[in-house]
């Protein structure tokens, strides 16, 4: 991959809420080209996860968006996180025909049990994109096609085709995909996915916030007056 352009559509009503908001780069090395290239995926995606590469957040009203006690400079300090891309993990063992003829059998079942990536999930208690979650795969694979065809890779490489594009996410309790799909278009080698989510964002209120701790001081107060005066009775 030469380079990935990448484009976040906002309707113009909701661009008001939109603060804060980074982008960055973490370069990763060619190690993938020899050896074990599932190890190196891995390890891309946990450099990325890992990398202290955004700004971190300073206001305590921010702060307290975030979990694991992170200041925000990295992905994982975030309570809700979207990872998606051409994450590149093949379908382990199997030759280009033989992943060919199940999907055109629609047996997408036969090929996710060799997964690159949903192995690693089960296999590698390490793996930090265990803790991501991925909505069932109910496509063909989306990569490699010819490209303005329908037609899996014919070139002299004649690559297996896999689910190469995928979308996870993290945020228990918080999010909640809702559809998760392939489309259509042959400008590229690859078939683009979407996914729908549903998700609960928090916001903290600074004047509430300011006003329930004068509160819960006053409360807090009046309980300590009283206790003491109890205090003072028994031992009398």
């Amino acid at each position: 991959m030469v380079g990935l352009f990448s484009c976040v559509f906002i309707k113009a009503s909701q661009r008001h809420h939109i603060r804060n908001i980074n982008a960055t780069e973490i370069k990763r090395g060619m190690g993938g080209l020899h050896g074990n290239k599932t190890v190196h995926r891995n390890n891309d995606l946990t450099a990325i996860l890992e990398s202290m590469a955004l700004p971190p957040v300073h206001t305590s009203t921010h702060s307290e968006t975030l979990v694991g006690g992170g200041d925000g400079s990295m992905i994982l300090d975030n309570e809700i996180c979207i990872l998606n891309g051409d994450l590149n993990y093949r379908i382990d063992t199997m030759g280009r025909d033989t992943v060919v003829k199940a999907v055109n059998a629609n047996n997408f079942s036969k090929l996710l049990e060799r997964d690159q990536l949903l192995v690693s999930r089960r296999r590698n208690p390490g793996f930090r994109v265990r803790a991501f979650q991925e909505f069932p795969i109910a496509f063909a694979p989306t990569y490699k096609y010819d490209v303005g065809s329908d037609r899996y890779d014919t070139s002299e490489k004649r690559r297996a085709p896999a689910w190469c594009d995928r979308i996870l996410y993290r945020g228990a309790g918080k999010i909640k995909q809702l559809d998760y799909q392939r489309h259509e278009l042959r400008i590229s080698d690859h078939r683009p996915v979407s996914g729908l989510f549903q998700m609960r964002i928090k916001t903290i209120s600074v004047k509430k916030r300011a006003e329930a701790w004068k509160e819960s001081r006053v409360r807090f107060g009046k309980a300590k007056e009283r206790l003491t005066k109890e205090a003072k009775y028994v031992s009398e």
